[in-house]
Order: C-alpha cells, then structure tokens, then sequence
C-alpha cells in the first residue's frame, strides 16, 4: 500500500452517502468473496473425487493444485462434510443430491 501522505481521521462522522457507499462496497467484495468460495469447494469436490479420496497428503496435493493454502482446503473439506449428513445404512458422506439422483 502506498503511503500518500494524507491520514485519514477515522474518528471523524461520514456523511450518509459515504456510509452507504462504503457499506454497499463491503457488501459487493464479500459477495464477491462468497462465490469464489463456492467455487473452489466445488472444484475441490471433483478434485476429491478424481484423486479418489482424501488420503494421506491429499489435502496438501490439492492446495497446491487449488493455488491456496492448506488450512484453506481443512476448512472447505469442513465445510463440505457438514453439508450432508453420512448415509444413514452405510455411513458414508454422499452429496445428498447424489442420493437423490440414485432414488429416481
């Protein structure tokens, strides 16, 4: 970040367009923030399944191929597991969609 120079007062009142502008900008980067998300959980998904499993090693593997760290990727395969319940005869955590698919 560069330094121009100029401080900004932070304790200093903002008028209300700025206060809704800066809220709207914040609004936008995390929706923004959210999608990417979304998007590299579904693309670890496939990445899971194409590897076959989550061996050992396998999250590290994938942080790599994912560009991100692999604190990122525990925390997307955290994510992901709490989205579908395990498979009430065999235990095993299917994408409930999945499941359904197989019903029909």
């Amino acid at each position: 970040m560069r330094d121009t120079g100029a401080r900004i007062n932070w304790q200093a009142p903002r008028t209300q367009d700025e206060a809704y502008r800066r809220h709207a900008a914040r609004s936008r980067w995390n929706s923004l923030r959210r999608l990417r998300a979304e998007d590299r959980r579904q693309r670890l998904l496939e990445l899971i399944l194409e590897v076959g499993g989550l061996a050992w090693g396998a999250q590290t593997q994938l942080a790599r191929r994912l560009g991100v760290d692999k604190s990122t990727i525990s925390r997307d395969v955290q994510q992901l597991m709490a989205r579908d319940p395990p498979c009430p005869t065999c235990g095993v955590r299917w994408p409930r969609h999945w499941r359904e698919e197989e019903a029909l």
